[in-house]
């Protein structure tokens, strides 16, 4: 980037250089009492005059867009981040709680509940990425479409726990709740291009399995 700004630069510099020799060869001929010629060269310098401004307000443009994107980026990877570690930290215990224990943080605790954090950060991140375009709008949609498919599986468990009295009943209500842990696992692989893995982050199970899971 500093070596495109060099060159740009450089070629701004000759281009004023021209114009002010054109304005300059034009001011003579007027002083030679050649109006006409004169007349010539003041056009080509006020059309040199009127290309160089026309670049500087690109280079301007381009340098206030760039800054743009690099905070919309900077808003963006904490928030993915914090979503991303949400989503692994879910995938995690469910391969150490039974479905259960796993199900009953996401509504406990008071206002806001868990998986309406987790919505919020999404949300946040599907906005920050519109921000920064690109690749990263893509990212978030899908993450945030998982999240949905997941919600959807949790909130109905959720409504249901009443009958998980009945074992018949808690047994089938497991295979879904694998489901939406599935879900989650891909939404935090989607925001992996938001909010890079370190190599000091826990691990990820990728065949997860609930403690009463068969």
């Amino acid at each position: 980037m500093k070596t495109w700004r060099w060159w740009w630069l450089f070629f701004a510099s000759m281009a004023g250089g021209i114009t002010a020799i054109t304005l300059g060869l034009g001011v003579w001929q007027f002083l030679c009492h050649e109006q006409m010629i004169a007349a010539n060269w003041v056009m080509a310098a006020g059309g040199m005059g009127i290309f160089i401004f026309s670049t500087v307000q690109l280079h301007r443009d381009a340098k206030r867009e760039a800054g743009r994107l690099a905070g919309a980026r900077a808003r963006l990877k904490p928030v993915a981040w914090l979503a991303r570690r949400m989503c692994e930290k879910a995938v995690i215990e469910s391969n150490e709680k039974r479905m259960r224990e796993w199900l009953r943080p996401w509504y406990e605790g008071g206002h806001p509940y868990l998986i309406d954090v987790l919505e919020t950060r999404l949300r946040e991140t599907v906005t920050f990425a519109a921000e920064a375009a690109g690749d990263d709008v893509s990212a978030a949609d899908t993450a945030f479409a998982a999240f949905i498919a997941a919600a959807n599986i949790l909130n109905a468990l959720n409504a249901a726990q009443v009958a998980f009295a009945e074992e018949v009943v808690y047994q089938n209500a497991i295979p879904r709740a694998r489901q939406a842990a599935t879900y989650l696992a891909q939404a935090a692989r989607a925001l992996e291009p938001l909010a890079r893995r370190a190599p000091e982050e826990p691990i990820v199970p990728v065949n997860a399995k609930f403690r009463d899971e068969t």
